[in-house]
């Protein structure tokens, strides 16, 4: 007689933000952007004992002919700055955010995640996400989109380079001199925060493309697909 394999289910909290699913009639939802409804959310989650706590983003209001869609209204916070103030009223749960790698920097999105990692005692993640989306691009100076294949190939290396800034820290707590030079990123300089108490923040990874699960298997440690979550 075979012994059943016993597995482990990890669970996660998502707070959608602005869709059809959370903006509801009943005055008993709360607001879709005042703290204490991700309070409630986060500490009803951490009590539930599921592992952690993940925000989507939204890099622009969507729109329709001029007009803005009426469930975006709301707007959407920026997500590292929610999860370092959910950082202090919970003590187990990891706390996700959602960053885009076609509109961000390294060296600053690898800072705010590892300050996130030192303020919640090692329970940061980053879900890394990308966008050919000329309309979101107009939101930033570099404007534009990039081609899928590119946008990609740019998030393989933002990952890279955010780990080697982690790592640049030696055993020691001692800061030594990075240096990267790529096809999209050429920096140097002194990483200035320390290695988190993780090490590196969790890297999700969620898209079912030929590129995204490519890019998945390659630097993620959570894949997330339509159908469920992978832990690597």
């Amino acid at each position: 007689m075979n012994t059943p394999v016993k597995k482990q289910i990890h669970l996660a909290a998502h707070f959608p933000g602005v869709n059809a699913t959370t903006v509801w009639a009943d005055p008993r939802s709360g607001s879709q952007i005042d703290f204490s409804s991700f309070e409630h959310l986060a500490r009803t989650a951490e009590r539930g004992l599921f592992d952690f706590f993940f925000l989507a983003e939204g890099l622009r209001l969507r729109e329709h002919k001029g007009r803005i869609h009426d469930l975006d209204v709301v707007g959407r916070p920026e997500s590292i700055t929610v999860l370092n103030a959910l950082a202090a009223v919970t003590d187990r749960l990891g706390l996700a955010a959602t960053v885009n790698a076609t509109f961000n920097e390294p060296y600053e999105l690898a800072r705010r995640l590892g300050t996130l990692d030192h303020l919640s005692g090692g329970r940061a993640a980053w879900n890394v996400v990308t966008s050919s989306d000329a309309f979101t691009g107009e939101n930033f100076r570099r404007g534009g989109y990039l081609d899928r294949a590119d946008r990609y190939t740019r998030a393989a290396e933002f990952v890279a380079v955010a780990r080697e800034l982690w790592d640049s820290w030696d055993g020691g707590g001692a800061p030594r001199p990075f240096a990267h030079s790529g096809r999209h990123f050429d920096i140097s300089g002194e990483f200035g925060v320390r290695r988190g108490p993780q090490g590196h923040p969790v890297v999700i990874q969620a898209g079912d493309s030929d590129e995204g699960r490519e890019f998945a298997a390659s630097a993620a440690d959570i894949v997330f697909t339509r159908h469920g979550t992978l832990a690597a």
